[in-house]
């Protein structure tokens, strides 16, 4: 149970990013501004990000944000113009990039309520420099503007004019789009605070989650979690969505050159499947969305299987590597698996999710 939800988004966490010592983290700022700017004009909205700071424009609405901007202090909010015809005035001297939606999961009706943001708030204080503000806001503390204050926020953010907040605020809902539906910091327990995933509740009532890279089920009743490796649970989720594709699907002889025809999905022998790989993606994927999963299937799951015995693969399981191998005469790649370890990693595992 959360008794204040308000104490876990007091924190904040203020550090810089410099051109030379963080070049991938600098240029993903840039990226950042080129994807919100993009959404802005896809949605006809009237902002724009242009030397980092966040501007009103003038473009499909003019009479409606004319009388808006045309009485502020051309000094102070430094009108200029814009490519095109677009005038507008900038009204904060800052950028705000949303990270994760902020949820509670009410224990008693099991539900998911959407309680805020987290977010990074980016002004640059040279060309080689960018200050960033990390926090969580909830909905009643973004809904006016007094977070924008160096006792809340830091020193170096300014917002130019109170009474334009409101376009910042859908600026900042509009920019959500960057984020997946899974992108969610959850809180359901006091003790336990923000989980980074969170799973719901299984059929067995315990709460599944990841807390610092790690995963762990807990019920009401039980007073402390119990830690799970998140890899093997998604290796386990994974490989019983394989499992479900094979039980349907028909396999050719492994020395059958023929193409595989509808309701085959690959080739067999004694000890192996080969499986084609797109086959195997998207089924995957598809029923870990149906189950209300939200892992990513990548390398880290394919370079588990491999190291578990499971999964074939072509390449370096420590640099680059495909998951689909070579197999028979060279000239087809599947997704090949070893059928007596695929076997018994499911057997010895299957307890985890249950």
């Amino acid at each position: 149970m959360v008794n204040d939800v308000g104490i876990y988004c007091s924190e904040k966490y203020v550090h810089y990013i410099n051109r030379k010592k963080n070049r991938e983290a600098f240029r993903r700022v840039e990226e950042n501004m080129a994807e919100m700017n993009a959404i802005f004009s896809e949605m006809s909205e009237d902002f724009l990000i242009e030397d980092y700071k966040m501007m009103k424009v003038v473009r499909k609405r003019i009479n409606q944000a004319r009388n808006e901007i045309e009485d502020i202090d051309e000094s102070k909010s430094e009108v200029k113009k814009g490519k095109g015809t677009a005038q507008g005035v900038f009204f904060c001297n800052f950028f705000v990039v949303p990270t994760n939606r902020l949820r509670v999961y009410d224990l008693q009706q099991d539900k998911l309520k959407e309680i805020g943001l987290s977010i990074k708030v980016f002004t640059r204080i040279n060309k080689k420099l960018y200050k960033c503000v990390e926090l969580d806001l909830l909905n009643e503390t973004l809904a006016n503007s007094k977070w924008i204050d160096p006792n809340y926020l830091d020193y170096d953010f300014f917002l130019y004019r109170e009474n334009i907040y409101p376009y910042l605020l859908r600026a900042i809902r509009l920019a959500t789009r960057l984020l997946d539906d899974d992108d969610a910091k959850v809180i359901f327990n006091d003790e336990i605070g923000w989980v980074d995933n969170f799973y719901g509740r299984d059929d067995s009532g315990y709460l599944r989650y990841i807390k610092d890279f790690r995963g762990y089920k807990w019920m009401e009743s039980e007073d402390m979690p119990i830690e799970i490796d998140p890899l093997k649970f998604n290796a386990v989720i994974f490989l019983k969505a394989v499992q479900g594709l094979i039980h349907k699907s028909e396999f050719l002889e492994m020395d059958n050159s023929s193409k595989l025809q509808e309701g085959f999905i690959g080739w067999e022998n004694e000890t192996t499947w080969a499986i084609k790989f797109s086959l195997v993606k998207s089924h995957v994927a598809s029923e870990v969305k149906r189950a209300g999963r939200n892992f990513k299937i990548d390398s880290k799951i394919y370079a588990f299987l491999y190291k578990q015995g499971i999964l074939f693969i072509d390449g370096d399981v420590k640099g680059d590597f495909r998951p689909d191998k070579k197999f028979g005469n060279g000239n087809k790649r599947a997704f090949v698996l070893d059928k007596m370890r695929f076997h018994e990693f499911i057997e010895e595992n299957q307890h985890i999710i249950e």
